[in-house]
C-alpha cells in the first residue's frame, strides 16, 4: 500500500467522522447541556460575571436557545471539516490544516462532553479514540510521511477504542449499556440472557483483538476480526433502529450513528492492508535475496 491510498483511507474516515457528527449537530442534539447546565461548576461564574441567578440562568430561555446555536454552528463547522477531509492534500493553504484542527479539537471536546455526560466514566472518552484521533492522524500523515509511525498509532488507537468497547460489553467494571442489550434483541432472534452472554463473550475478543494486533504473527487476523466487528457493530446502529419501523423518519434519527462509527471498521482495513502489502514486499526480497 502505497502513500497515496493511506491517504486516501483517512481522508475517507475523517470525512464520515465528521459529516456524521454534523448530521447529528445540525438535526439532532449534542451533550453540551451537560457542561453549560452544571451548577457546581458554573454558578460562581454566572453570579460574578453576569450577575443573575443560578436559577435565573437554567430557566431563562436564552440560555437554551444559546446552546442551540452553539450546536448547529459546531455542526457547521463538522460539515465544512468534511469537505476540507476530502479536498486536502498536502500543499493546501494553511487556512485548511487550521479549520481541520479547530474541527478535532472539538470531537476530543464532545469526547469530554459524552464522557462527564456518562458519568465521567473515563472509558467513555477513550472509546472515542478513533474519531478524534483520525483527523489528528490525517494531519499528521499530511506533515509527516512517517508510515511506521503512523500504523502504530493507529493500531493505538483501534487498541483503545475496542479495549473500552469491551469493558464495557463485559458489564463487570462497568453497567452494561441498556442499548447495548437492546440492539443485540433487535437484531438477533433471542433472549435477554443471551444477548449479555453474547455481549460478554464479544467484550473479551475486544481484549483480545487489543492485545493481538501487536503481535506480528496474530496481527492480520485479529485486523480482520476488528474490521469485521467494527462496521458489524457501526451497523447494528441503524439496523436495530430499522426494527421498530421501515420509514425515512427511522432511517433519519438512526443513520448519523452509522456514519461516524464507520472508521471502527475502515481504519483496521486499513491497517491490514498495510501490513498484508509490506509482507508481500518482505517475501519478494527473501525470494531475491535467495535467488541470487
Amino acid at each position: 500500500m502505497n502513500n497515496k491510498t493511506l491517504l486516501q483511507f483517512l481522508k475517507i474516515s475523517s470525512f464520515f467522522i465528521f459529516i456524521g457528527r454534523a448530521y447529528q449537530h445540525l438535526f439532532w442534539d449534542a451533550p453540551y447541556r451537560s457542561f453549560f447546565w452544571d451548577q457546581k461548576l458554573l454558578e460562581p461564574i454566572i453570579n460574578f460575571v453576569f450577575d443573575t441567578t443560578w436559577q435565573s440562568y437554567v430557566t431563562n430561555l436564552n440560555t437554551d436557545h444559546s446552546i442551540q446555536i452553539l450546536t448547529r454552528s459546531i455542526g457547521i463547522l463538522y460539515l465544512i471539516c468534511a469537505i476540507i477531509s476530502i479536498v486536502i492534500h498536502e500543499n493546501s493553504k494553511k487556512w485548511m490544516r487550521s479549520i481541520l484542527t479547530l474541527g478535532a479539537v472539538s470531537l476530543i471536546f464532545l469526547a469530554l462532553m459524552i464522557t462527564k455526560d456518562k458519568f465521567y466514566h473515563l472509558i467513555m472518552f477513550f472509546e472515542h479514540t478513533i474519531q478524534f484521533g483520525v483527523p489528528i492522524a490525517l494531519l499528521y500523515f499530511l506533515k509527516d510521511k512517517n508510515t511506521s509511525l503512523l500504523i502504530f498509532y493507529l493500531k493505538v488507537f483501534i487498541a483503545l477504542t475496542f479495549t473500552c468497547h469491551g469493558m464495557y460489553a463485559i458489564g463487570v467494571f462497568y453497567p452494561l449499556p441498556g442499548n447495548f442489550v437492546t440492539m443485540t434483541l433487535n437484531i438477533l432472534p433471542i433472549q435477554e440472557e443471551m444477548a449479555k452472554n453474547l455481549l460478554f463473550l464479544a467484550g473479551i475478543l475486544d481484549f483480545i483483538i487489543a492485545i493481538a494486533i501487536f503481535i506480528p504473527k496474530l496481527s492480520k487476523p485479529a485486523l480482520v476480526y476488528a474490521c469485521f466487528w467494527g462496521f458489524i457493530t457501526a451497523f447494528a446502529r441503524i439496523i436495530s433502529g430499522l426494527h421498530y419501523d421501515i420509514s425515512l423518519s427511522i432511517v433519519h434519527q438512526y443513520i448519523y450513528l452509522t456514519i461516524y462509527r464507520l472508521p471502527h471498521g475502515i481504519i483496521p482495513l486499513l491497517v491490514y492492508l498495510y501490513l498484508t502489502k509490506e509482507s508481500s514486499k518482505k517475501i519478494v526480497v527473501s525470494e531475491n535475496l535467495a535467488s541470487a
